[in-house]
């Protein structure tokens, strides 16, 4: 294999690399994001049909995340050896065939599995996403390519958090369609990649990184200080963000809150998420200082779920707005500070944002059901433990250095 070259010698035209990035930004929000949220303002639905407890809530919510670990390093480094595009068509497939037999779903039990059995593929999903990115644009476009895939992510949970308990379980009759619905999307877009032209370059790999055993090229990345320590910072990252999110469209109902206004408070925390990443992503850019960026990104998410339980009324609705501004812009940031650490660039970059996203989905794995179970001493408790895990990530980027640009191409 020829190693590859740079988006920025592709013969493609501006017309088809932008509709790529429709691609990237539709693939994300549908496949990815919006089943996910979906599932989230489900949960009270859910809950009351099969007699679930808070934990057993909490469970369900990490368990999609907890098997999306292993797949998180596995299908990034699969991807380095075989392309994005398959790694994409496969992960969109088996996601969304699982995720319709999560439809289908007639007990906690066969739920728990089946979004066992979702997690390693939807895993695979926004890395490869993010990788086709990479390939596809040059390298002063990155930021662009990852906002998108950021936006995509936002605009998904936006019309999962707003529609699907809302309005399409009462038009479709109950939870179970709405998520046979969302697989549905996922198989279709999976099978839309499989016609994407080999010439956009979303199948090319890297000589060097092709030659190496997963094994190797999963200790290549794991060996750079660097990308250890942002996995360390995005683990608590996630464990706050997601804890916060799995918990918050029950904690609404149980202060006496209508289905539609909680739905809304999730969506705004979402919307305001979506309206400020490409801005925010592309100020990273020009400011030069990505470090500043997820500091605040990280702090914001931590003061957010802290102040939650502290507040009521329509000051619930400013805090997740105000909170929701970095949300997807920290994701887009952190992934390109990833790609510029020395010693990654385009042609690592699923190996690295595997082992990065498998320390996000640890701490989302396991910080729902254990700040579920603190719910029993009131209702401040799940927030606190959460939002103490957030400024994990505080620290860590206020000690890590900011490469600039240091690509390995």
């Amino acid at each position: 294999m020829s190693s590859p070259r740079s988006a920025a010698e592709s013969p493609l035209p501006a017309l088809v690399k932008w509709l790529l990035w429709v691609l990237l930004i539709v693939t994300a929000s549908l496949a990815a994001a919006a089943p996910r949220m979906a599932l989230g303002v489900l949960f009270p639905e859910i809950a009351r049909g099969m007699g679930l407890s808070l934990v057993q809530v909490g469970i369900i919510w990490g368990a999609e995340i907890l098997t999306g670990v292993v797949s998180s390093v596995l299908g990034g480094s699969l991807s380095d050896r075989f392309g994005a595009r398959v790694t994409l068509v496969t992960g969109c497939v088996m996601a969304g065939l699982f995720g319709i037999a999560r439809g289908f779903a007639p007990n906690y039990a066969v739920l728990l599995g089946t979004s066992l059995l979702v997690g390693p593929f939807t895993a695979m999903i926004p890395i490869n996403l993010h990788k086709a990115g990479a390939q596809i644009f040059p390298r002063q476009q990155l930021a662009i390519a990852n906002g998108g895939v950021s936006v995509g992510m936002a605009f998904g949970f936006v019309m999962g958090a707003f529609a699907a308990a809302t309005y399409l379980s009462p038009a479709l009759g109950g939870w179970g369609n709405v998520l046979k619905l969302t697989g549905l999307v996922s198989l279709v877009l999976g099978l839309v990649w499989i016609l994407i032209p080999r010439r956009t370059g979303v199948d090319r790999v890297n000589a060097h990184a092709a030659s190496l055993g997963l094994k190797d090229s999963i200790l290549h990345v794991l060996g750079i200080r660097d990308v250890r320590l942002i996995c360390l910072a995005v683990f608590g990252y996630g464990a706050c963000v997601e804890g916060m999110l799995g918990y918050l469209p029950l904690y609404l109902r149980n202060i006496g809150w209508i289905e539609s206004r909680a739905d809304l408070a999730l969506t705004g925390f979402n919307l305001s998420s979506m309206v400020a990443t490409i801005p925010l992503t592309l100020l990273s850019d020009r400011v030069g200082d990505r470090q500043r960026f997820l500091i605040l990104g990280a702090f914001l998410a931590a003061a957010t779920t802290a102040l939650i339980p502290m507040v009521s009324g329509n000051a619930v609705f400013v805090i997740l707005i105000i909170g929701g501004l970095m949300r997807d812009a920290f994701m887009s940031v952190f992934i390109t500070r990833l790609m510029e650490t020395r010693g990654v660039g385009a042609q690592y970059a699923g190996g690295a944002l595997g082992l990065a996203m498998t320390g996000m989905r640890l701490g989302g794995a396991l910080a729902p059901p254990g700040g579920n179970a603190l719910a029993a001493f009131g209702a401040s408790p799940p927030f606190l433990f959460w939002s103490l895990l957030g400024i994990l990530p505080v620290v860590v980027f206020a000690l890590l250095p900011d490469p600039r640009a240091q690509f390995t191409r």
